[in-house]
């Protein structure tokens, strides 16, 4: 589902409207009444067969705008001629529940963020490495990913009601953002949410899907190999040190900070693990798969079928939308 700047057309419809009425231009008053109700009809179509979800603010401010064009058509054609006024309402309407179809399928990529599914997603693509450890399994996508919760690096109670799952770059700016709505969220909900942290550094280095014109940040490798060698050798400080990395630490500032927890003979033992690497990789084949409609970061895994792609205008959209998705 796009979220962004398209949801601005209804607003645009009416203010049209608003400007027949007052600059009393009656021929053009059953067309743009025919432009709304096609408008309506394009956005509830929408939410019933392409999305599968029903936004209750955007329903009822296109039924109040249906039924306002209904009324302003039946009386334009009382006064007028009838056959005139449904023609022509009827011809604006399908011209704009076409043009809006074609804008938002071939019209420019959004700025902020899309929520979808994957339910083209193989099976043959998952990697073994989440489902490992004992414990809790969250299951996404029918199945065909498992995460053993307490075996990942992850934020709050593994047991919680809601788990999701972050695919992050901890030098991406709008991965850093999406912390801050995260924290937010989980300050609300204490007891409901667990999130899982999935490192995705968008560095050459060690992300080989990664193309000629995409976005790269120098030391992202180094970020997230840190933040999982201090998880698996002291998963109690990594809460903390994940929240610093997407203050905007450096790779040297994180270096710095890690050597206060543990000894550089232990963080030189902890950064040889093979499971960093392997998580690293599996992490960005992941990414990958999950990126056939939005290459944005982050990507949030939020229910059986759900994922988020990119970030929210803010903060109390965010909460809105996720409270909606996980039932809180």
């Amino acid at each position: 589902m796009e979220m962004d700047e398209w949801g601005q057309v209804p607003y645009c419809v009416y203010l049209g409207l608003l400007v027949c009425l007052i600059m009393a231009e009656r021929p053009l008053l059953s067309l743009w009444l025919g432009v709304i109700v096609g408008t309506a009809a394009w956005f509830w179509f929408v939410q019933a067969v392409l999305i599968g979800r029903f936004c209750p603010w955007c329903m009822t401010a296109h039924g109040i705008g249906l039924s306002v064009a209904g009324l302003g058509l039946w009386r334009r054609a009382m006064a007028e001629d009838p056959d005139s006024v449904w023609r022509n309402a009827g011809t604006s309407a399908l011209a704009a529940m076409l043009g809006l179809g074609l804008l938002q399928f071939y019209g420019p990529v959004p700025a902020t963020y899309r929520m979808d599914d994957f339910k083209d997603l193989s099976a043959s693509q998952a990697s073994g490495i989440y489902a490992r450890g004992d414990g809790r399994k969250a299951v996404f996508a029918d199945g065909r990913r498992s995460y053993g919760v307490a075996a990942l690096p992850h934020l709050g109670r593994a047991d919680a009601k809601c788990v999701m799952v972050e695919y992050v770059d901890y030098s991406c700016p709008s991965c850093r953002v999406m912390g801050g709505f995260l924290d937010a969220l989980m300050a609300k909900h204490p007891a409901d949410i667990c999130l899982v942290i999935l490192p995705v550094p968008l560095e050459r280095a060690c992300n080989f899907t990664l193309g000629e014109k995409d976005a790269e940040f120098p030391g992202s490798c180094k970020l997230a190999k840190l933040a999982l060698a201090l998880w698996r050798t002291k998963p109690n400080e990594f809460a903390g040190f994940h929240r610093a990395l997407l203050d905007g630490a450096s790779a040297e500032e994180a270096s710095a900070r890690i050597l206060d927890l543990m000894p550089p003979s232990e963080l030189f033992a902890a950064l040889k693990d093979p499971w960093i690497d392997e998580l690293i990789q599996a992490n960005v084949n992941d990414c990958a798969a999950f990126s056939r409609s939005s290459k944005k970061l982050p990507k949030l895994l939020i229910t059986g079928l759900s994922i988020l792609h990119g970030l929210p205008s803010g903060a109390a959209d965010f909460i809105r939308v996720m409270e909606q998705e996980l039932g809180l």
